[in-house]
């Protein structure tokens, strides 16, 4: 397969990497509802919304802060914020929860820029 040592232990790690990714992800009762929804609605924030001004890091923390409220919003959990978003998550009322829900389900539902926008509405 490879013939230098750095090269064979390289992919020997990402090889163990896979296999340690897909055992989580077959466990048993598979990944939940909320994390499926949340992870198609972070996508289409991803896909969809502004990243005038922002690096790269600054972009993939946004996506994640909002993936960890939007899973907030549906459990009541927040061991996967950071402390940004539980700051944040601590000043919401409970309205502003409500309308966030809603709208992480809308934006789970789009599959266009137009729908995603139109979960705003």
């Amino acid at each position: 397969m490879c013939s230098r040592p750095l090269a064979r232990l390289a992919l020997a790690a990402v090889s163990g990497a896979a296999a340690a990714v897909a055992l989580v992800a077959c466990k048993p009762g598979g990944v939940a509802e909320t994390d499926q929804l949340c992870a198609r609605a972070a996508a289409m924030y991803d896909r969809c919304e502004s990243r005038d001004g922002m690096t790269a890091q600054q972009w993939e923390l946004a996506i994640d802060r909002w993936r960890g409220l939007c899973r907030a919003v549906f459990t009541g959990e927040t061991r996967q914020l950071l402390p940004d978003g539980l700051a944040i998550w601590a000043e919401m009322s409970d309205d502003v929860k409500r309308a966030l829900r809603a709208q992480a389900s809308c934006a789970a539902e789009a599959d266009t820029c137009e729908r995603y926008a139109a979960c705003d509405k």
